[in-house]
């Protein structure tokens, strides 16, 4: 197991609650189960029964049980045992024992494991996905067996691990003619069929039969993006926040220009009014001054009378600047 773990374990188990009514699809799903988490050992025995043995190890309980009946469906003998692992917190693993007899056999043959000549058959058997229903037992099957993905918080990504590559591009196939864009890559001697993406990986769940699982993803990309839209509106309020100080700031400055200089008497009514609110409100906006300035003032008259004294004290400098720079050339000129 791999990727969100915890997640990955919920899936899981979800999709071995899963009960299919049709034949068709509880043979599909074993075969899926058997082909992804499933070991064919040549045991070399004297007797017929010892020469082969067939296990199935998982860590849900569930997908033990539905790989035992099946074999038991076609009489087949076997065990189912429990052990924990070494490693990976001492989890459990559930472990189905069956014996190579005829039987046995017959249902590898059955879930396309074993070909009619009874030698291994590594890819998937078309007989078995012919129709949508086995198409997502099958797949079902393979996600119990050896199907991990991201918890919702991180970024959708679903993988399904097999030892063999003629199996990989064989789901990939599937996959694709079920309409979803898998990749496959090769990670420390496995191969990896994945899907990336929310609509894909949540949409393959469901397929299979984990609604709660896709409903978890849905959910979690609906809380991704009403964040994503909180934090740009933040964004954008504090950005209009900059530029509406750094504009207050230009008009204060303007304002105390002109008065330095004597001109703000000079001016409008309107404009000087517009100063004097100003003034009395520095931190507030366009509209919030439209509104302190009382009935009759529009956002738009406000905006336009702090431009023409932002403008006007520009006039004022210059003026000034050109006083200063023409004023000791005239005198020099009159001596």
């Amino acid at each position: 197991m791999s990727l969100g773990a915890g997640f990955t374990r919920a899936f899981r188990e979800e999709l071995a609650r899963v009960e299919d009514r049709q034949p068709c699809c509880r043979m599909a799903a074993a075969a899926g189960l058997v082909h992804t988490a499933g070991t064919f050992l040549i045991r070399g025995g004297a007797g017929e029964d010892d020469r082969y043995e067939i296990r199935v190890a998982t860590t849900v309980q569930g997908a033990a049980k539905m790989a035992y009946s099946q074999f038991k469906a076609f009489g087949a003998e076997g065990d189912l045992m429990t052990r924990r692992e070494p490693r990976l917190h001492q989890r459990l693993v559930y472990e189905v024992h069956i014996k190579g007899t005829p039987a046995a056999l017959q249902a590898l043959n059955e879930m396309g494991a074993l070909s009619d000549s009874f030698e291994l058959d590594l890819g998937i058997s078309r007989r078995l996905v012919r129709k949508n229903c086995c198409r997502n037992a099958f797949v079902r099957g393979c996600l119990i067996g050896a199907g991990s993905a991201n918890s919702p918080q991180r970024e959708a990504h679903l993988e399904i691990v097999t030892s063999n590559q003629a199996f990989a591009a064989d789901l990939a196939k599937l996959l694709d003619d079920m309409r979803f864009h898998p990749g496959v890559r090769v990670r420390r001697g496995s191969h990896v069929v994945y899907l990336k993406g929310r609509d894909e990986v949540a949409g393959l769940l469901g397929l299979a039969g984990a609604h709660e699982a896709a409903l978890q993803l849905e959910e979690q990309a609906v809380v991704k993006e009403v964040r994503s839209r909180a934090n740009r509106l933040a964004n954008c309020d504090a950005a209009n926040m900059r530029r509406t100080g750094a504009a207050a700031s230009r008009q204060l400055e303007a304002i105390e220009a002109l008065e330095r200089s004597g001109r703000l008497a000079s001016l409008p009514a309107a404009l000087r009014e517009m100063a004097d609110l100003r003034v009395r409100h520095p931190y507030l906006s366009l509209s919030e001054l439209a509104e302190a300035g009382g009935e009759g003032l529009t956002r738009s008259a406000v905006n336009h009378r702090l431009r023409r004294l932002v403008e006007a004290a520009e006039r004022t400098g210059k003026k000034g600047a050109r006083d200063r720079i023409h004023g000791p050339r005239m005198a020099r000129s009159r001596q």
